[in-house]
């Protein structure tokens, strides 16, 4: 007797669902299920029905390929049952798409309904309600409708093709907050499709039946019309948005093949290119020079293409609308360089995932030019996301003849000379912050306040974001005061340290003790008052009857002397009237210890004047 190995079809179904990370892989299942369907356009139409129980997303995405005919409806639906894969369970290879995966990415919503139109035959719709809450039911399979005409879903195909295919996913469960639905604007989805799906294939420039291929996408994103005005001139983005107009609205047509700015690789080029968009930018941040361009063989047979372009800071940002500027860190809603520019392993031509540490010997990272390893030889995760299924030896193989190439003459003295360039950009990026941070400073230094003393200047320490005066301005401002007034004060410091916080070692009747200073002083003390001499602070902020502990803890009121006279060496101030302040410990083990507030002592002491 033999036993039968069992599969929880639902449980499989939805981890599959969630092994989708990325959302808008949406997106590239369906351009990529119409490309294997020899389809020339597909539309997608990303928009918002308003309800009473608030705005229903609708994702409709529909193209003229062939269509799927009523018998193979269950290929949709199904799990790993692939119109594209033989009975000997061998895929395909003419095709994207053949693990029966990617549709289940769209069950991820409140409802699914397909509408297919097969040349000279059948025209009809699929239901699909509620895909994951059928999954965590007790009811056993997921159902979906038997086939309805197209009449009873409104979903339809334009009147004037004879075939064709469309999916309608309605409330996306990812895209239901702010948070995630931001995706779906028309600069992200056009990124994510020209990079990540077959419109950003590099197969264009090797295979002449894909380049001669009509394939175009027509997108509609939710903030379309926005982007359509923002970008409209060649000083904005470069290339220019191809605008068609569909249904009344306005749509991007973008074309298959990964797109490479022009050649700029002489300055007499980039120049005039820099006159032509009207930039003040420097002209060597716009060059751009494919360097390789070749299909490849292994010693074993294996075969991949390689396309390597070298690209400036600016060239980049030109049509990578999405890039973070100079100085700035990477948001959820941008990347940055080296998020999307290195080396890249691809399959069919798109990119799956980055291998900048596949060259051995280099740096690792390659901001300044995007390659693309394309080879059918490599085998992919259920989700698209890794060439990890490949076999390791072809993926030896690949690794070193790219290292050999990466490693000759020509390529090694082109990528040298654009890291010699990057390397003075950013001399001159940091050179150039630098004269913006010295203006910026000049311009605040001429609006702080000044504190006058006779023929003495100085400045008021700079207040914190936390509302606190600067602790290591005020040093400064207390190291300016010793050495224009050497006698005003009693003590004298012996050392110092900045390592956390500031604090001074001075004597006090033989013994060591500190000084501890402070922007502002606060109940906050690092040191235990058992070694404290004094506070020195710009200014104290605490309430009159505020209780202060130290680490120990050891419990401190204050007290507030209004009319105290001030002890000095110098004549000219001793015996000043000023108000004072005091820490009084509890116990009476303890000493009290003076608050020396420099901002009192300027004002009361020095007779300054604020400016």
């Amino acid at each position: 007797m033999s036993n039968m190995i069992k599969v929880n079809s639902k449980y499989e179904i939805l981890q599959i669902i969630r092994d989708f990370g990325e959302p808008l892989e949406i997106f590239r299942e369906a351009i990529q299920n119409a490309f294997d369907e020899d389809a020339t356009k597909v539309v997608c139409h990303v928009y918002e029905n308003q309800k009473i129980s608030g705005n229903e997303l609708i994702i409709d995405i529909f193209n003229n390929g062939k269509g799927l005919p009523k018998a193979n409806i269950p290929n949709f639906f199904d799990l790993a049952n692939s119109t594209k894969v033989n009975k000997q369970l061998i895929p395909d290879k003419t095709k994207i798409g053949y693990k029966g995966h990617g549709a289940k990415i769209f069950f991820n919503s409140i409802k699914v309904i397909i509408t297919s139109k097969v040349l000279n035959g059948d025209y009809y719709s699929v239901v699909l309600n509620n895909p994951i809450d059928q999954i965590a039911s007790d009811k056993e399979g997921i159902e979906y409708s038997d086939p309805i005409s197209p009449d009873d879903t409104n979903v339809k195909l334009p009147s004037d093709w004879n075939q064709g295919f469309f999916v309608r996913i309605i409330g996306h469960l990812h895209f239901r907050t702010q948070h995630t639905k931001f995706k779906l604007n028309h600069k992200h989805l056009r990124d994510y499709c020209m990079w990540y799906t077959i419109l950003g294939t590099v197969r264009t420039y090797f295979d002449e039946n894909i380049k001669n291929r009509q394939f175009e996408l027509y997108l509609r994103s939710l903030d379309c019309d926005a982007f359509l005005k923002d970008y409209n001139s060649k000083k904005a983005i470069d290339p220019l948005p191809i605008i068609e107009q569909y249904e009344n609205s306005n749509f991007e047509k973008i074309s298959m093949g990964h797109y490479f700015p022009s050649e700029r690789s002489t300055d007499k080029e980039m120049k005039k290119y820099v006159s032509e968009i009207g930039s003040n930018k420097a002209y060597y941040d716009y060059f751009s020079q494919i360097i390789y361009k070749k299909p490849v063989s292994c010693s074993d047979g294996t075969t991949f293409n390689l396309i390597i372009s070298l690209e400036g800071y600016e060239t980049k940002r030109r049509y990578d609308i999405l890039l973070t500027g100079r100085g700035r860190g990477r948001t959820e809603i941008t990347h940055a360089d080296s998020d999307r520019y290195g080396i890249w392993a691809c399959k069919g031509g798109i990119p799956v995932e980055k291998v900048d540490t596949w060259i051995e010997g280099a740096k690792g990272v390659y901001t300044y030019l995007q390659a693309f390893i394309d080879s059918d030889a490599f085998s992919l995760t259920a989700n698209r996301g890794s060439i990890h299924n490949s076999e390791i030896e072809i993926i030896d193989l690949i690794k070193k003849k790219v290292t050999d190439i990466f490693n000759t003459a020509e390529i090694k003295g082109a990528i040298n000379q654009r890291i010699e360039i990057e390397n003075m950009e950013k001399k001159i990026e940091s050179i150039e912050e630098d004269r913006k941070a010295l203006s910026l400073r000049h311009k605040n230094s001429e609006s702080r306040k000044k504190i006058i003393v006779g023929d003495h200047i100085f400045y008021e320490p700079k207040k914190l974001s936390s509302g606190y005066y600067s602790e290591s301005e005020t040093l400064i401002l207390l190291i300016q005061l010793m050495q224009a007034f050497p006698n005003l004060f009693t003590f004298d410091i012996r050392d110092y340290n900045t390592t956390t916080g500031i604090d001074f070692v001075v004597t006090h009747q033989s013994n060591p003790k500190y000084i501890e200073l402070k922007g502002t002083f606060t109940k906050s003390i690092n040191h235990p008052f058992r070694y404290i001499y004094k506070f020195i602070c710009y200014e104290v902020m605490l309430d009159p009857t505020a209780i202060v502990e130290d680490i120990e803890p050891i419990i401190a009121k204050l007290k507030i002397n209004q009319g105290d006279k001030f002890v000095s060496f110098d004549d000219n101030y001793k015996g000043k009237t000023f108000r004072s302040y005091n820490l009084i410990p509890e116990s009476a083990y303890f000493t009290s210890m003076e608050i020396v507030e420099l901002k009192t002592i300027l004002q009361n002491v020095l007779n300054a004047r604020f400016d």
